[in-house]
């Protein structure tokens, strides 16, 4: 009957069903004692027994010596798993294996526990069968090795990162040293900050005050020298995008077109130092072997445990799975939200500061009206120039590190502020960018009239307001409650992925104990590196001029100012062309 069986059917025992292509050859081997004892009873019935008679005896032997061979084959079976691929079953009763259907043994045996197929058996081991213990060892750990090799190359790369960076508690030490020496509004020079602290101090700021200013540079105005003149750019732009970081040493970017797309410069950039991925990768890896460990302890399980108490574990699996899945679209949709509104957000900041800069352009473009015909003249021009510039930086520096900092007497040194000035900064009620606005406001009323005076106080109005929605942009955040709770999801989430591998049937102990599950572990690896790296850049998008915790996606105020004040050179200097043919420009 069961040679007659189509081999595209289900054959389902119990609660278990199976496919006919596993087990056609098990079927076929089992054959072969239905087809001898159905002749032995034959032989049996012709000698004067019944046809039903089980074929026993001498005469049976001689005549059926395959039967013998499967008996002997099946009794010295001592473990229920080795039956598999056998036409054996295993009676619990016994210990042994014996020839068998689905029903129970051929022979007259009595057996209350009895497993005809080797999927039930209560363990998958077989000391004698294909997956020896050296063997099994080795095809079960091999996963968690290479998870763990990988989190290991990529702790010491981001160790050897770290090696070339400076460490963030050593920069919040020189942060705090420079802040109490030269960010206390100190003239004094008979204190000064460490070697260590000064270093720090004028590396984040040596864009910026890098150049002396002087009244005689400015009275030169485009006459001035190459050497005399302000820095050309900044070490970094504005905004530093993945073209600037992605070309070779030496290679320019050509804006007018769009470049080729270079994935392994993709990689290679957000691999680096404190980017969203590269932050986040070793937690990541070490995340995902996690999750192998865990399946090798699933697969093991599988094959060692009792199936009561595996079915146990695979049960409580199967329910971290279902509660990870409503988690994740929890987690999508909040932070879907979330990460889209702090981009829009960063973008606003970005384009404040290039409002920021047209509103300055603007006061030094109606300042240079004023008739440059004397040398208090040029002191006015002059003195509108350093108030502007000196706007533009108190207007920035409360949210940028390498500025936050610096106090007066940098300032001073480079030439934008005098000594009085510095004593009515020192006693200002709120901050030193008020003074600053009061002092554009009363020069617009002594140097200005008419439409010119209109149109510049207007300029001055929208660079006020310009400024202030700066500092409400900068101090714009998520409310507690929701910001809490989006952190509180998503690692939950985190902590739970590895212990809920996905499109695993926990259910099949069989497929559990022979996959090998590299799909499943990588795709952990790759959501959790991407929740993580999320995480990382929200954290970091707080402060968008953070060039110590994000260098790369912190926007770099210094480089606007420093075009700000070479344009504003050129308004307030710039002599009239009439003057310059008739040889009386100065």
């Amino acid at each position: 009957d069961m040679l007659l069986r189509s081999p595209r059917s289900s054959i389902c025992t119990g609660h278990v069903c199976r496919s006919p292509s596993r087990l056609w050859g098990s079927m076929a081997a089992r054959a072969l004692p239905v087809l001898l004892l159905s002749a032995a009873s034959s032989v049996a019935a012709r000698r004067g027994g019944h046809p039903g008679a089980p074929a026993n005896g001498t005469a049976l032997r001689r005549e059926h010596p395959g039967l013998e061979r499967v008996k002997e084959q099946c009794g010295a079976i001592t473990e229920c798993y080795c039956i598999r691929q056998t036409p054996c079953g295993w009676c619990g009763t016994l210990g042994k294996g014996l020839v068998g259907a689905d029903d129970g043994p051929y022979d007259a045996e009595h057996c209350l526990d009895w497993v005809a197929w080797a999927d039930d058996c209560p363990t998958f081991h077989c000391s004698t069968g294909e997956y020896p213990e050296l063997l099994w060892v080795l095809q079960s750990s091999w996963l968690p090795l290479l998870c763990f090799i990988m989190w290991l190359i990529v702790y010491c790369y981001r160790e050897g990162l770290k090696v070339r960076h400076l460490e963030p508690p050593e920069m919040e030490a020189l942060a705090a040293e420079v802040g109490g020496l030269m960010g206390s509004q100190n003239t004094d020079d008979s204190e000064g900050p460490s070697s260590a602290a000064l270093s720090y101090a004028r590396q984040q700021v040596q864009d910026f005050f890098s150049s002396k200013r002087t009244y005689q540079g400015f009275r030169k105005a485009m006459n001035c020298p190459k050497e005399e003149r302000l820095q050309e750019g900044a070490r970094r732009p504005y905004e530093v995008n993945l073209s600037d970081l992605s070309i070779a040493p030496g290679e320019t970017i050509d804006t007018s077109r769009v470049g080729p797309h270079r994935l392994e410069a993709t990689i290679r950039v957000g691999l680096q130092w404190r980017t969203a991925l590269g932050a986040s990768l070793s937690a990541a890896m070490f995340l995902m072997f996690v999750s192998a460990v865990y399946l090798a302890v699933l697969r093991n399980a599988a094959r060692h445990l009792p199936k009561e108490e595996y079915l146990w574990l695979a049960s409580v699996t199967h329910d971290l799975s279902a509660l990870v899945a409503p988690l994740q679209k929890a987690v999508s949709m909040l932070l879907s939200f979330y990460v889209l509104n702090r981009i829009a957000w960063y973008w606003s900041v970005l384009m404040e500061g290039f409002v920021v800069q047209g509103r300055s352009h603007d006061l030094g473009m109606i300042g240079g009206v004023v008739p440059r015909d004397s040398e208090e003249a040029w002191q006015e021009c002059y003195r509108l120039y350093r108030y502007v510039t000196l706007n533009f930086f108190f207007a920035y520096q409360p949210y940028t590190p390498g500025l936050k900092f610096v106090g007066f007497r940098p300032l001073v040194m480079c030439g934008l502020l005098d000594h009085e000035e510095v004593q009515v900064l020192k006693n200002c009620n709120k901050a030193p960018l008020t003074v600053t606005e009061s002092w554009i406001s009363n020069w617009i009323a002594e140097n200005l009239t008419n439409e010119a005076r209109q149109q510049a106080f207007q300029a001055l109005r929208e660079l006020r307001n310009s400024c202030s929605m700066l500092q409400g942009l900068l101090e714009q955040r998520a409310p507690v409650s929701f910001e809490s709770l989006l952190y509180l999801v998503t690692y939950c989430l985190i902590v739970l992925v590895p212990f809920a591998p996905s499109n695993v049937d926990y259910n099949n102990r069989r497929a559990v104990m022979d996959g090998v599950h590299l799909a499943t572990v990588m795709g952990d690896g790759i959501i959790l590196a991407f929740y993580i790296s999320l995480l990382h850049m929200l954290r970091h998008l707080q402060s968008p001029f953070d060039d110590m915790g994000a260098p790369h996606d912190a926007l770099n105020p210094v480089a606007i100012m420093n075009s700000t004040e070479r344009k504003l050179r050129d308004y307030l200097g710039a002599p009239d062309p009439h003057e310059v043919l008739n040889g009386n420009a100065s």
